[in-house]
């Protein structure tokens, strides 16, 4: 009411664009310059003029609200997810896959929001979404997803049978895993869910897996693989990232379990910072939403 007055020179002006009386506005007024212990405006028959004290208090006025205005706007930056972090734990296969680009894109959209990718195995992609350590969580399929997660479908990976150059099955079109049941396998560690997936799929076929190394890494795996220690079963888009000079062979699995789906997981979609309601949805493959474009000022510019 101040601003409007100070803008205006006229009390009548003012309570008509404040939608008040002129006598509660010049109450308003008056109180305030009883608190302040200074006269505003020098009253006149045409209208009111600042006084030194009244210019001086608008100088403030306007630093005040153009400091609410700028608040208002990068806290809206927060709100609407243009800033802010957003963590996402991953097993390998996502990691090495899908996630780079899916990433990249998402960082080139939305570059004050920073993104915090840790890899993990599945099952602790799936603990760590639960206890909230990670906002976002992708994971294999193949595992058994525990109460208090909500799942989305993410992509799918195929396996394929790494083996030597030189190996005898290494022209194949495809194998089963039943076909390489009898050699020596490169097996990631105990617990990731492809060690997991090949395990049950072993003991469904009634023998075990000859584990000669394991190793923590596909790309361990690979070299293993070629030097000629073993055979590994490894996700087709890890080969093609890491194979480069390697001379390896990778031969398509022709087993139906060998299509895995990748999933996301979530706590709560619905408590989710607003940075990873944007993230999760650009990983969906959903429109992301343009309600990231700033508001507008709550209170008047100068």
């Amino acid at each position: 009411m101040f601003l409007a007055v100070y803008s205006l020179r006229n009390l009548t002006k003012a309570a008509e664009r404040e939608h008040i009386a002129p006598s509660a506005i010049s109450k308003r007024l008056q109180d305030l310059e009883l608190e302040l212990g200074v006269s505003l405006f020098y009253r006149h028959t045409r209208g009111v003029t600042p006084t030194p004290a009244g210019e001086v208090l608008a100088g403030h006025v306007y630093r005040l609200f153009d400091d609410v205005n700028r608040m208002s706007l990068e806290l809206s930056d927060y709100a609407s997810g243009v800033r802010g972090q957003v963590r996402i734990h991953a097993h390998t296969s996502a990691v090495v896959e899908y996630l780079p680009d899916d990433i990249a894109s998402f960082v080139e959209a939305y570059p004050n929001v920073r993104v915090a990718l840790r890899e993990e195995t599945s099952p602790n992609v799936l603990q760590s979404t639960l206890d909230g350590v990670a906002d976002i969580g992708v994971f294999a399929g193949n595992l058994a997803v525990p109460t208090g997660l909500q799942v989305r479908s993410y992509k799918q990976d195929r396996l394929v049978a790494l083996f030597p150059a030189g190996h005898r099955m290494a022209d194949l079109d495809t194998v089963t895993f039943s076909d390489i049941c009898d050699n020596d396998h490169i097996s990631l560690e105990s617990g990731s869910s492809l060690q997991v997936l090949l395990a049950q799929a072993a003991e469904s076929m009634g023998f075990m897996l000859n584990t000669r190394i394991e190793v923590t890494t596909f790309e361990a795996a690979m070299r293993m693989v070629d030097v000629g220690l073993g055979v590994a079963v490894i996700p087709e888009g890890v080969v093609r990232v890491y194979a480069g000079k390697l001379r390896v062979r990778a031969v398509p699995l022709d087993d139906e379990w060998a299509r895995r789906n990748l999933l996301i997981c979530v706590k709560d979609e619905e408590k989710l910072t607003a940075s990873a309601r944007v993230m999760l949805q650009h990983l969906l493959g959903d429109p992301m939403p343009r309600s990231c474009q700033k508001t507008k000022p709550l209170l008047p510019n100068r």
